[in-house]
């Protein structure tokens, strides 16, 4: 007969038993190892997550102590070795963002969408998302998309080169961030970071709707062209996770992921938004793009602003943009007829139906609406 063991997983005794999984996150489904002998639970993050086939964290007793230098006494209680503070998350200095912000106008990224959209519109956006450029080397002129959250402390800066003349990606610059061109973040601190656009939330009411997207650049686009939404981006398809999006906590939450393969991304932030929907007012992820695609856009993985751009005469992209207000009344009124912004949806749509989806979901008072022609200087 063997001895028992004195390190086992805690046994169920209710919900209070089971804790945080600290390698996936997950509630409810973290069991830590007790000592048998003493009655004692080891530190926090020994122990084994139950998702064995979507996580497998299992950090069990004889590594806990191996990796920490300790052997508990036989039959006696062990003083476990204090764990180190975590690291400080990383802030950037005020000054060096005031300097990169100097001129938004000047990046690769703004030397294209201010002629497409119109200077004034897009100064404007970039005014509100803090858009920065980088000065010199070999990422001069690269576009600096600011995280700053609601609290209004700068947690990175991620740095991206654009072609002017088409405003995709330069295939040369690449992406990197400030910190990894200023020296590095120092030891002892940690990155942070925090939705593009975060900031703004802070005079958002919060029965008003907030958008989310993948990239920076098409919530750029997006806020341009539909302001009545606070639009925000994760940065990249998998960073659509608590860490980022508990700043969304009471809102109501519109997800437009990217187009992708075999629907991946949308099924990916679906199941996400149905784990963390308890942390909203409501959360719907959009399948707009699924409805109207086809091969090419989605092995060039449309998102959404390509969808507001792709379908339409530059004339039409305003016709979304602002409502106009209402005619004066008259005596006798003419016959109902269809507005600018109406006919222009129309013609959308017969192009591509899932223009009508988008109207309903964002809600678009189209016949309140008016056209504005996008200037090309």
């Amino acid at each position: 007969m063997s001895a028992p063991q004195r390190f086992t997983l805690e046994p169920y005794r209710g919900p209070s038993t089971r804790h945080t999984c600290p390698g996936c996150g997950h509630r409810k489904e973290f069991t830590k190892y007790v000592d048998t002998t003493t009655g004692e639970v080891l530190p926090d993050h020994v122990g084994k997550c139950n998702r064995a086939d979507r996580c497998g964290y299992h950090y069990p007793p004889r590594d806990y102590f191996r990796d920490n230098g300790l052997k508990p006494d036989n039959g006696t209680a062990y003083t476990p070795k204090p764990e180190p503070p975590p690291p400080v998350p990383f802030l950037h200095d005020r000054d060096v963002v005031k300097a990169l912000r100097a001129h938004p106008e000047q990046n690769t990224l703004s030397a294209y969408w201010r002629n497409l959209i119109g200077s004034d519109r897009w100064d404007k956006v970039a005014l509100d998302y803090a858009l920065g450029t980088w000065p010199d080397g070999r990422m001069a002129g690269a576009a600096v998309y600011w995280q700053v959250d609601v609290d209004g402390k700068v947690k990175g800066g991620k740095v991206m080169l654009y072609d002017p003349a088409t405003g995709h990606r330069s295939k040369e610059g690449g992406t990197t961030w400030v910190h990894s061109l200023t020296g590095g973040i120092p030891e002892g601190r940690k990155l942070e970071q925090c939705l593009f656009g975060e900031h703004l939330l802070k005079d958002w009411p919060m029965d008003k709707p907030v958008a989310v997207v993948e990239s920076e650049k098409t919530a750029l686009i997006c806020a341009a062209l539909l302001p009545n939404y606070r639009w925000l981006a994760t940065g990249s398809l998998g960073e659509f996770k608590l860490a980022k999006l508990q700043a969304l906590t009471g809102r109501k939450v519109l997800a437009f992921p990217d187009l992708a393969p075999n629907c991946a991304a949308y099924f990916l932030w679906k199941q996400r938004a149905i784990e963390l929907r308890h942390l909203f007012a409501s959360i719907h992820v959009s399948d707009i793009l699924e409805a109207g695609a086809t091969m090419e856009r989605t092995l060039a993985g449309m998102d959404i602003a390509d969808l507001l751009l792709s379908e339409q005469h530059p004339a039409e992209v305003g016709a979304m943009a602002a409502p106009a207000p209402p005619p004066p009344l008259t005596p006798s009124a003419p016959p109902i007829v269809k507005s600018r912004a109406e006919v222009a949806i129309e013609r959308m749509a017969a192009k591509n139906p899932a223009i009508n989806l988008l109207v309903d979901l964002l809600q678009l008072d189209v016949a309140g609406a008016t056209v504005r022609k996008l200037t090309t200087t």
